[in-house]
């Protein structure tokens, strides 16, 4: 701690002297002095940032103390008594209907006792057991738990045929012990989720006195795990139906045949639920006999036609691949240091047994005779080829150059510092990466010492991504399970990793914002996104020396890039690992109650607060507003003289912006959209005037993420106040006002030519009654030209205050929101609902939405599925029929809506938001508020119903779109229509913007014909 403060003073004073220099060299106001303080901005950002990240780096490589107990660990995740009642409510309100029939196989009376005790203390009562074996005291029995006759086998057959489908089958073990909500969470789950088939938890072993210990922390739905080991044990139920659909329980073994269930079962991600908390001590988890093991796995790849090899290794089942014909490899080497590391690559890949292999090297040294004769020296057989790379190294694009320049079938990527011991490596790499579904294959890599130095990569550990089981003695086992098993991750690293050319190519390759870290954690997020998984193979021989190419410093911008890009799983978590477990260690260890969430971790590395956003209106902010947002009596006047010049030709803009939350959605999207379109369409130069804390590298990634070609634009930071501080913005022809207290920055700024208030919605509405809708309402009144998103917001501008302006009408993003793959891969089930759950915003009605849809759950129960996306910040709504997904990637809004049969839009503001286009244009039909604001595109009975704004006006909507299919798909096909004819094209709509604010008299740019005044 003292060398970092001691560190943060030399920043300080370093700062300092940056800013007198800075006053020396450019004036204030000045363009020059803009451009300076945004260079200065950097120099001070980078070196506090790089300290700030180094330090949490070096602390998630070398974790200290001592992991907690896990006992005590065990009773502070255990819910108290008045949790467990609230669950009892919960079931009673939400009137659940899903049961759980349970088998209890034989065991000792003491162990039997302890297990009918757990089951009469679930808080779910809807269950019921029968107990195999021998008879038992009649003091165990009562109306919900009877003894069974007959064996394992027919018993087992019996739980399958007798019952419900729909329920959900547990086999217990006398002498397992159950946490008493374990049942509420299967039957919760599945009432929730009508799609999910099976429901899995963590689990952790009993002995004969009730000490527990030996956790098993699992991940989500992993086949390939699933072909080393059963890493389910018996911790999961599955729905009658499902099971009867595999043809029932396996006639196998007690230990192999929950394996072997697994199997058969088949199920996809989209079917599987996990609890990711301990809810079961089982006295022993199934552990089948080697010979056994590998039988049912090799049976399972026959019956699914994969033509693969089975053994029993390192305590797991491995299966290699047999390549008829293999598909020709490309090897892509980027190396900066051919002589010394890349002789040892190169060695081993002459080594390399497969038929069809070529080597591209990227080279970044001296590209002279000397190095020519260098690459002449290997074997014409290795088929070694150098590619130069000049410039500033580019870990990413440096790849994809060498992508390009190769001919093969199957990428492989491989960083020069490893060592291949393992003539048959890349055999284990094609083998997995040519298998279905698979996007990466990568392999867990050895460091110099011989320890695991990755095992698959997870991200949110160190705050962003981190390397599973590193530091970790091959073969050891883990609370996650074995290092000897195969592992679905999200992605691995590039310094060794398999992808087909294919999808490589479908994915664009690596980013090439990320210049050195990142890249290839996002190639496996684009693999996932495109329906592929990716899996780490713990065999393979490589050995990976990481640092010796690059050393260990990462470029502060690969940070901020890689926040844009993981955010998802950085709020969400990684599914392949656990919540239960530290991100701060690459070890598996239990996670202590007050390690920070990875947004904490990373919003303090990207000097940032991540708190979800809850509108307050209270007098802090209604203070601080109205001491910023400033305008005397003559301001209006001098907006409208300034703003009656004659025809300007705009070569600068200057956007006065909010902070930015996200530059994906809403209104602040649109407005980078327009300068995107201006800057591309015009060589317009934009910049950017933030109200927010001075962040220039946080900004300047956001930009980049969403619209590259902005990623340089000048940026600046303002107080938020008018006064002398806007004397240091930079210059501009014009500029525009985005929300309604950035108006007041716009109208105030002096150096510019004219003036815009970019119009997307009434903001006065936003809040209450008083000050803040006061000075919101106030901006209309400013003087400024409006460019109005929706002629509706025209109309309102023009002839209630009188304002001049031009209209445009919003599209949609035609490369996310599509019909395209609409019902691809749809199996017939429920219907499913979507809204949008972000309740911190008052206007976006979830009081109203939430009460309808718990109404048409325990209506229409499993015949419908209620889904919601966004910055949910409630507590948990399990049980009440509505699954949260949490925020999402921009992406994958448009398969969420194309796989949803209806979505509500519940917006009372003036403008509709876009969400109805852009559920309309994936070809999910709306339930509407009857809001006269949304007539431009909300057309009753045409491609929406409108309804009341009321619990009863929508619950009644609701019902009839959710059973009525013929409605839905001619709502849904008259919607895609109206989106293709009149919003499929963002750059069409937005055409008029450059002629008007060139002449807002004329609406045309110097030199062109005459035609009609903008509307």
């Amino acid at each position: 701690m003292l060398f970092r403060a001691k560190h943060d003073d030399r920043s300080a004073r370093k700062a300092l002297d940056a800013r007198r220099a800075l006053e020396r060299l450019a004036p204030r106001g000045s363009r020059a002095r803009a451009s300076l303080s945004v260079g200065a901005t950097t120099a001070r950002d980078a070196v506090t940032y790089a300290s700030r990240t180094r330090w949490r780096w070096r602390r998630a490589r070398t974790p200290g103390g001592a992991e907690p107990d896990y006992e005590p660990w065990l009773d502070q995740h255990r819910l108290t008594a008045q949790e467990l009642k609230s669950q009892r409510d919960r079931i009673r309100e939400a009137a659940i209907d899903i049961a759980v029939d349970c088998l209890v196989l034989p065991g000792d009376h003491t162990g039997l006792a302890r297990t009918v005790t757990s089951l009469k203390g679930q808080t779910l009562r809807n269950w019921s057991a029968r107990i195999l074996g021998p008879p038992v005291p009649a003091s165990l029995l009562d109306s919900r738990i009877t003894h069974a006759g007959g064996d394992e086998t027919q018993a087992l057959a019996e739980l399958v045929a007798v019952g419900r489908d729909r329920d959900f089958v547990l086999v217990l073990e006398a002498g397992d012990v159950l946490e008493p909500d374990l049942l509420f969470h299967i039957a919760a789950r599945g009432w929730d989720d009508p799609c999910a088939d099976l429901v899995h938890w963590d689990d952790d072993l009993i002995d004969a006195v009730g000490n527990v210990g030996d956790p098993r922390f699992r991940p989500d739905l992993s086949p390939e795990m699933l072909l080393s080991a059963n890493y389910l044990g018996r911790a999961f139920a599955v729905r009658r139906h499902r099971i009867a659909a595999a043809g029932g329980f396996p006639a196998m073994s007690r230990d192999a045949r929950f394996w072997e269930l697994l199997l058969r079962l088949g199920l996809e991600e989209r079917h599987v639920a996990r609890v990711p908390r301990v809810l079961q001590h089982v006295r022993r988890r199934p552990e089948p006999e080697p010979a056994e093991s590998t039988a049912l796995v090799g049976a399972h790849l026959m019956r699914a036609g994969r033509d693969g090899t089975v053994a029993y290794e390192r305590g797991a089942v491995r299966v290699s691949w047999r390549l008829e014909a293999p598909p020709a490899a490309s090897v892509v080497v980027p190396t900066r240091s051919r002589e010394t590391l890349l002789t040892r690559c190169l060695e081993g890949l002459a080594r390399t047994d497969y038929p069809s292999l070529e080597v591209v090297v990227v080279d970044g040294g001296d590209q002279d005779e000397a190095a020519a004769s260098w690459y002449r020296q290997w074997p014409a057989a290795l088929r070694v080829r150098a590619v130069p790379w000049e410039g500033p190294f580019n870990y990413s694009a440096a790849n994809n150059r060498g992508a390009r320049a190769s001919g093969g079938a199957v990428l492989v990527f491989l960083n020069d510092d490893t060592e291949l011991t393992d003539p048959q490596w890349l055999h284990e790499l094609v083998g997995w990466v040519t298998q279905p579904e698979i996007g990466l294959a990568g392999l867990q890599l050895l460091g110099g010492d011989g320890l695991i130095q990755h095992g698959g990569v997870v991200v949110g550990m160190n705050g962003f991504a981190g390397h599973l089981f590193a530091g970790m003695v091959p073969g050891t086992d883990s609370l996650l399970g074995s290092t000897s098993w195969y592992r679905n991750c999200l992605s691995v690293t590039a310094a060794c990793v398999a992808i087909e050319r294919s999808l490589f190519e479908r994915i664009g390759g690596f980013d090439e914002r990320f210049v050195l870290c990142g890249s290839d954690v996002v190639l496996g997020l684009d693999a996932r996104f495109h329906g592929r998984r990716t899996v780490c193979s713990p065999y393979g021989g490589v050995r990976h020396l990481e640092g010796e190419t690059r050393g260990r410093d990462v470029p502060p911008e690969d940070f901020f890039t890689s926040y844009w890009r993981y955010q998802r799983w950085l709020r969400g978590g990684d599914p392949y690992f656990s919540p239960n477990l530290s991100l701060q260690s690459t070890e598996p260890r239990l996670r202590e109650p007050d390690e920070p969430e990875p947004m904490a971790v990373v919003g303090g590395a990207l000097n940032r607060s991540f708190s979800v956003f809850r509108q307050a209106s209270d007098e802090q902010e209604t203070g601080f507003l109205v001491q910023a947002c400033r305008a005397d009596s003559g301001l209006a006047e001098r907006v409208r003289s300034a703003n009656h010049g004659g025809p300007l030709q705009v070569r600068s803009v200057n956007w006065f912006l909010p902070d930015i939350d996200t530059p994906f959605y809403g209104g602040i999207n649109t407005a980078l959209r327009i300068a995107d379109l201006l800057a591309r369409e015009h060589g317009v130069e934009n910049q950017f005037v933030l109200l927010a804390a001075a962040n220039e590298r946080y900004v300047r990634s956001a930009l980049r993420a969403a619209f590259p070609a902005l990623g340089d634009s000048l940026i600046a930071f303002s107080n938020g106040r008018v006064g002398p501080n806007l004397d240091t913005m930079p210059p501009a022809d014009v500029s525009i006002g985005t929300q309604w207290h950035t108006a007041y920055m716009a109208a105030s700024f002096p150096h510019t030519e004219r003036r815009f208030y970019l119009i997307q919605d009434f903001e006065p509405l936003f809040y209450p009654a008083g000050s803040n809708y006061a000075l919101a309402e106030e901006t209309y009144r400013l003087g400024l030209y409006g460019i109005c998103n929706t002629d509706h917001m025209l109309g309102l501008y023009r002839d209630r205050y009188g304002g001049q302006g031009m209209s445009f009408m919003p599209a949609v993003d035609g490369s996310v929101f599509h019909a395209g793959s609409r019902g691809a891969g749809r199996d017939g089930g429920p219907v499913t609902i979507f809204t949008y759950a972000r309740p911190g915003h008052w206007r976006n009605c979830w009081e109203l939405a939430s009460l309808a849809l718990r109404t048409i759950k325990a209506r229409l129960g499993e015949r419908v599925r209620i889904v919601t996306a966004g910055s949910w910040a409630r507590p948990d709504d399990l049980g009440r029929g509505i699954e949260h997904l949490g925020l999402l990637d921009y992406r994958e809004t448009g398969e969420l809506y194309r796989a949803c049969d209806l979505g509500l839009v519940l917006t009372v503001s003036e403008h509709p938001s876009y969400l109805p286009l852009e559920l309309l244009a994936c070809g999910t039909p709306v339930v509407a508020f009857d809001n006269p604001a949304g007539d431009w595109i909300l057309h009753h009975e045409q491609n929406c119903l409108r309804c009341p704004r009321t619990v009863d006006g929508l619950i009644e909507s609701i019902e009839r779109m959710a059973t009525d299919a013929s409605l839905r798909e001619r709502l849904a096909r008259q919607g895609v229509a109206d989106i293709a004819a009149h919003h499929g094209d963002w750059d069409a709509a937005l055409a008029g913007i450059y002629g008007y604010l060139c002449d807002p008299a004329t609406g045309r740019v110097r030199g062109e014909a005459a035609g009609s005044p903008p509307r």
